[in-house]
């Protein structure tokens, strides 16, 4: 539930502010059997900005005295949660007491409506069922809005088995919604004053609502799916009189693939709406920007539906098999000033009439000799016409072809490192739907085009590559701007630029133009084999509107040739006074994980401490050097750092030590923690007294560890204080292997540990309630860790949560045996960045480079993808030649300062463009 809630927070809050929720109070009711069982609905509930008073979740609340009775009737809505009892809530001496509240009240538990206490429902019963879907009796309600109901009016909310009533009598309510599979009640509304069932002798002292919730099988779980939090949340906003003003429950629901080519669209009004300004259209921008004088404004109107694709109304010529068409209502009321109340975008689309979805996928490579064709059948296809052969226009010009009753076809035996090309026509008894051609190459052909087939942005100044087919002794390479020209090219065409031998598999074809489409084909040869040549497919790419300074999408882990990365990027390696690095020193040497664009990104590492003022990397331009073209303006980059540490470690006053720190755990192969430390040589220990931790979770830890390096995979045992889970002894056996733990419950802070080493590498941990009686952990043994002489000692925390930061306070901390050296503290197995300033130098061959520094000083610690764009008047008000650029440079510390001193850290660099 968690995750729900938080995904909806940002956009929930906005809203809540807009709507003045903030100033809503809602009571929620129940007796809380299990702990945290009923917190996915609260959580949900404040996420969308209502504040919800718990005070009532307790065995307490039960008799409602007159304090009670009038902090309910203070509210603004009571929700009587699904963890409560038909026995509990008896109200004292006047059962009928939480029916007389005037306050509107949403019921969840299918338990309680048949009551005596209650007496919602003419039952007494309840049963488990199991759900299939919810039936919408009412659609039209406003508990429906923004639901995609389906045809038959149904949608599933709850994923799990429920709780219902039992009952198909909703009595004297209003029924809104069924269980599909048995009939139950699911949502019913009782007005103010109305009796629940004839003969119940109880009425409503205010709104009333059963809406059956499901079951909730641990804390902080419940089981809505998406659509069931929609009605969930529609209910309260509905029982607290907030208007449904938007168009809701479009028919077709959104993004329904609808078969016919005219349709009935359909809505449930705002609540406020006189009339409806109705937006259909192909484009989604233009039917979400469209205003009444849009193009595809289709008038005003009071009614509620609207026909398309059908003479003598929208689109009259009929909806377009293949197009995805976009509606949005917009509520009109000219007497409400709030008006119009623009309405979401829904989509429906019509099938395609063609064949679609190949198998072999269009230019799919290294496919099977004895392939089997499919495809999808078109809209209304009754019959399919396939073409198929090894020349591209014979395959588009044929007229004749095979007939099939099927959505296969078997070509036959192929021919090795061969192209095909295909097409199949459907007929839908009428019309005949000509097919697009495809492609596929079979095994043993070329392959790997670079940059890959469609592939869009590509720089200026492109080497294409490719993987050579098996029978290769040397390539035959096609190049131009015209598909047709380059597909039908021979040697003699001016689009042939020259033969590769085999091992060669490049070409660049020079400067190109921007933002244009180019094609090209490499045909393999080899003279002593008869099906020579292989005539290879026709790729495409088209060029950037921008040039690319580096996408970083070229280099290799082919140091030998000169391709690695930090061949062009040249880094601090062996200079005093830089201490950047760049890419990693084994391959893959460029970041294929943390990426912008495309599959690589730069890792630039810096260490800007003993001494070193500034890390930056440089490369030496051959293209483009001249920044003029164009009209370029801006020089743009990428940058993705990473957070700052929160780990730290003071000593105040003195003998308290207070410590902060994050980290997934001290668990698994891995630790994640912040870590206090002195030098042990031979046996010893270490004792401290836990005062606090913080419960970032249950599994929170602060404690005494000795561990043989700071690497985050280290052997090493801890005794930890835990806020939910005891003391524990934990460690690690083997340098990366798995965690051992054994922990003993009902312990908890202040509390002492105490952690003891042998001279044989034996450890064991002790707690105690006042550091002068100690005890061996329950059920834990002394563990034998083999480790080096001399090790680390000291004190560590970890969240248990990578998100948060603990706090802990240690005092009393002692250690014994051959201790040494003063207190020292790091992060282990936490990637963090110091803050540090990024900056970009460019240079010409000759002068002093021109320096522009980001406006974050602690820019390093950004951690998301985040644009940088610099005029380029900035490098030429220094002094900058523009048009003969000969390096750029990236960095990070302080330039102006070579004796500064900073931090480490990496950040990630992508994408370096010249933006007109």
């Amino acid at each position: 539930m968690c995750s729900k809630s938080i995904r909806l927070t940002a956009l929930a809050i906005v809203l809540a502010v807009s709507a003045g929720l903030q100033a809503t109070t809602i009571i929620w009711v129940s007796d809380n059997r299990v702990a945290g069982r009923e917190q996915g609905w609260i959580d949900l509930l404040e996420a969308n900005g209502y504040t919800v008073d718990l005070s009532f979740n307790n065995q307490e609340g039960r008799v409602l005295d007159a304090a009670k009775l009038e902090a309910l009737n203070a509210a603004d809505l009571i929700i009587v949660g699904r963890d409560m009892l038909s026995a509990e809530y008896s109200g004292g001496t006047e059962p009928t007491q939480w029916n007389s509240l005037t306050t509107p009240l949403i019921m969840l538990n299918g338990w309680l409506p048949g009551s005596e206490r209650w007496k919602w429902l003419g039952i007494s019963t309840n049963v488990e069922r199991a759900i299939t879907n919810l039936d919408a009796v009412m659609p039209g309600h406003p508990v429906f809005a923004g639901v995609a109901l389906d045809a038959d009016d149904q949608v599933s909310i709850l994923t799990t088995t429920c709780q219902f009533t039992d009952t198909s009598d909703p009595g004297n309510g209003t029924l809104i919604a069924r269980n599909v599979s048995n009939d139950d009640v699911w949502i019913v509304e009782w007005k103010a004053g109305q009796e629940f069932y004839p003969g119940s002798g109880q009425t409503a002292g205010g709104s009333r609502m059963l809406l059956v919730g499901g079951s909730q099988p641990n804390p902080g779980e419940y089981n809505f799916t998406d659509d069931g939090e929609k009605i969930f949340l529609n209910a309260v906003r509905y029982m607290l009189n907030i208007k449904q003003e938007k168009a809701f429950n479009p028919i077709p629901p959104s993004g329904t693939l609808y078969e016919d080519t005219w349709v009935t669209l359909n809505w449930s009004p705002g609540e406020s709406a006189v009339s409806h300004d109705v937006y259909l259209g192909v484009s989604f921008d233009d039917v979400n920007e469209a205003t009444p004088d849009s193009d595809v404004f289709q008038g005003n109107q009071t009614t509620t539906f609207l026909v398309a694709g059908f003479p003598g109304f929208a689109f009259p010529e009929g909806l377009v098999p293949g197009t995805t068409y976009y509606w949005r209502i917009d509520e009109i009321n000219d007497a409400d000033p709030n008006s119009p109340w623009k309405g979401d975008v829904w989509n429906f689309t019509i099938p395609t009439d063609k064949a679609h979805n190949p198998n072999p996928a269009d230019g799919a490579e290294s496919v099977d000799l004895n392939v089997k064709l499919s495809w999808e059948t078109g809209f209304g296809a009754k019959t399919h016409t396939v073409f198929f052969g090894d020349d591209f226009d014979t395959v588009s010009n044929a007229t004749v072809g095979n007939p099939v009753g099927t959505t296969t076809y078997n070509p036959g035996p192929l021919k090795l490192a061969k192209s095909y090309y295909w097409r199949v026509d459907e007929f839908d008894g009428i019309n005949t739907h000509r097919g697009d051609i495809w492609s596929f190459t079979t095994v043993g052909g070329i392959s790997d085009p670079s940059p890959t087939d469609g592939a869009v942005d590509i720089t200026q100044t492109p080497t294409l590559t490719w993987t050579p087919g098996a029978p290769a002794a040397s390539h035959e390479i096609y190049f131009g701007s015209d598909e047709d020209a380059v597909r039908n090219a021979t040697k003699a065409s001016p689009e042939y630029k020259g033969t590769r031998v085999l091992g060669d598999e490049s070409y660049a074809p020079g400067e190109l133009a921007w933002e244009a489409t180019y094609y090209w084909r490499v045909d393999e040869v080899n003279d002593v084999n008869p099906d020579s040549p292989w005539k290879g497919p026709v790729w495409s790419f088209t060029t950037a509107d921008f040039a690319i300074v580096d996408d970083f999408e070229g280099y290799t882990d082919d140091d030998a040739d000169g391709q690695a990365i930090w061949q062009s990027w040249i880094d601090g390696f062996g200079i005093a006074d830089n201490g950047s690095q760049v890419g990693y020193l084994l391959p893959p040497y460029a970041e294929q994980t943390i990426v912008h664009g495309g599959l690589q990104s730069m890792p630039l590492t810096y260490n800007n401490t003993d001494g070193v003022g500034n890390s930056e990397a440089t490369l030496t331009l051959t293209a483009p050097r001249d920044w003029t073209v164009e009209n370029v303006a801006e020089l743009s980059l990428w940058f993705h750092g990473l957070p700052g540490s929160v780990g730290s470690f003071t000593e105040d006053p003195a003998g308290t030590f207070t410590m902060t720190g994050s980290g997934a755990d001290i668990w698994g192969t891995a630790d994640q923690c912040h870590f206090a430390y002195k030098m042990l040589t031979g046996a010893g220990s270490i004792i401290a007294k836990v005062d606090s931790v913080q419960n970032t979770n249950g599994w929170a830890k602060a404690g005494v560890m000795i561990r043989e390096t700071l690497d985050a995979g280290s052997k090493h045992a801890f005794a930890a204080v835990t806020p939910a889970n005891g003391v524990a002894f934990q460690g690690r056996g083997t340098a990366d292997g798995d965690s051992f733990s054994t922990n003993q419950t009902g312990l908890s802070a202040p509390y002492w540990v105490k952690l003891e080493r042998t001279a044989s590498n034996t450890f064991t941990v002790s707690h105690s309630a006042n550091g002068t009686t100690w005890s061996p952990v329950t059920d834990a043994t002394p563990r034998s860790i083999s480790m080096a002489s001399t090790v680390y000692i000291g004190l560590a925390l970890t969240s248990h949560d990578a998100a948060l930061t603990c706090e802990a306070v240690f005092s009393n901390v002692a250690t014994t045996g051959s201790v040494s050296g003063q207190w020292s503290d790091q992060d282990i197995g936490i990637t963090s960045n110091t803050a540090e300033p990024l900056y970009v130098a460019i240079s010409n061959a000759s002068g002093a480079p021109a320096v522009v520094v980001n406006e974050d000083p602690a820019a390093a610690t950004i951690d998301a993808w985040t644009q940088w764009r610099i005029p380029l008047q900035a490098f030429a008000d220094q002094g900058i030649n523009l048009q003969n650029v000969d390096k750029i440079a990236i960095g990070l510390g302080a330039t102006g300062d070579p004796s500064a001193t900073g931090g480490t850290g990496t950040i990630y660099i992508d994408d370096i463009r010249l933006y007109p």
